[in-house]
């Protein structure tokens, strides 16, 4: 998954200052966490949480995933060097263990924003979206024994990537537009919006990328909207784009006030759910209105506006579907299918390789999947542990216990 990993190195600065003591929904996750019971808000019934599959050495974090098969897994991430730079590596599970591997030659030595992705078949991509000072793609594959560059590459910025198979994959590019690999060569299209941030969908020929249109006019009184969300599809022939709500600020309106869509995600046929924010230029005025959260959904025929769910799930993204159970959502929480808002629980790093009994942590999971074939559902990510004098960032792979 791209556009997740680019952060790496920032996490591990921030777990070096010490900054933050709270984990992703924004509650206090410190010392005394791990006693809380899992369930629904408040229940104290029994539910879901994290296990401990892996816990690497030093201060790493670790920032995308690629499944290929219940065991074979690969896994991007970075540790924190004693000059303050990152050390870019892979970590790969063959079934027995999870070992680390150093990054391929292939991809250079200036990692930036590396992103894993299983396209089929055994392979898997590594991608850079920003690789050396050119800013230039760069991607290498895994043939099931080695790396090798994969020429040519996209001709321009790769923003997200949907692979169906080897010779079927779909690239969101920059300037609205969409670039297929068909195993050999590149097509590019070109997609009516004007900017597109996410790609997503449940088969070859029924894809949608989001984002945003530009709706910004000098005509009449007041400022207008600058933009307004998109969302364009791929019917297998041709890309439309689909009518969204608009969004609009009463007056008085704030400066450069927008609207746009960053994450679209597949959970069925008739089951996209795309998010982002109606938002402005802060600061410039006194008397503010509050951003709005835009969650959307296409259930087969239109996009509209998704209820708001329960709780402390209200305003999460889903980022992994549990099939008729319900949703995993950002931030370690999980929505179940009746509606009911849980916390994702999991207990305290072991005290040990620097790691103190009075420090608090928390964790941060970057990608969850679901392993082929069975109901396992794995994440990789960082617990970060603030503690005086020795904060650290300790990259982890976590299962579910349910």
């Amino acid at each position: 998954m791209m556009r997740r990993t680019a952060a790496l190195l920032v996490v591990l600065a921030l777990a070096v200052a010490g900054c933050g003591g709270q984990d992703e929904s924004g509650s206090d996750d410190g010392a005394g966490s791990s006693k809380r019971s899992p369930g629904a808000e408040g229940s104290g019934e029994p539910g879901l949480s994290w296990s401990y599959d892996r816990i690497l050495d030093g201060s790493a974090a670790l920032g995308d995933m690629a499944v290929v098969s219940e065991d074979d897994i690969w896994a991007y991430g970075s540790r924190r060097r004693a000059d303050g730079t990152g050390d870019p590596f892979l970590l790969r599970y063959d079934g027995e263990d999870w070992r680390e591997q150093p990054m391929p030659e292939a991809i250079g030595t200036e990692v930036q924003e590396a992103a894993l992705t299983a396209v089929g078949s055994g392979e898997v991509w590594l991608t850079d979206a920003t690789a050396g000072s050119t800013g230039e793609t760069r991607i290498v594959r895994w043939d099931g024994t080695r790396w090798s560059p994969l020429e040519p590459a996209p001709s321009e910025r790769v923003e997200d990537i949907k692979a169906f198979g080897p010779d079927d994959v779909w690239v969101l590019t920059g300037e609205g537009r969409v670039q297929h690999w068909d195993g050999t060569r590149w097509t590019v299209m070109r997609v009516p919006a004007d900017g597109l941030a996410s790609l997503d969908g449940n088969t070859t020929d029924d894809l949608w990328a989001v984002g945003y249109r530009d709706t910004r006019t000098t005509d009449g009184p007041g400022e207008s909207e600058y933009t307004q969300p998109v969302a364009v599809h791929w019917d297998g022939r041709t890309w439309s784009r689909a009518e969204t709500p608009e969004y609009h600020f009463p007056e008085p309106v704030p400066p450069e006030p927008g609207a746009w869509l960053d994450t679209v995600v597949a959970l069925a046929e008739d089951d996209m759910r795309a998010y982002g924010t109606h938002s402005f230029n802060h600061g410039e005025v006194e008397d503010e209105p509050d951003d709005e959260a835009i969650r959307l959904r296409w259930d087969g025929g239109r996009w509209a506006e998704q209820p708001q769910a329960p709780g402390r799930c209200a305003e999460r993204i889903p980022v992994l579907s549990d099939d008729a159970n319900g949703l995993f959502l950002h931030g370690n929480w999980y929505l179940t299918a009746d509606g009911t808002c849980q916390k994702i629980t999991r207990s305290r790093l072991p005290n040990k390789d620097g790691v103190r009994s009075t420090s608090r942590q928390s964790l941060w999971l970057k990608e969850l999947a679901r392993l082929p074939g069975t109901d396992e559902v794995i994440g990789v990510g960082h617990v970060q542990v603030n503690q005086s004098g020795n904060p650290m960032s300790k990259a982890v792979v976590v299962s579910l216990n349910r």
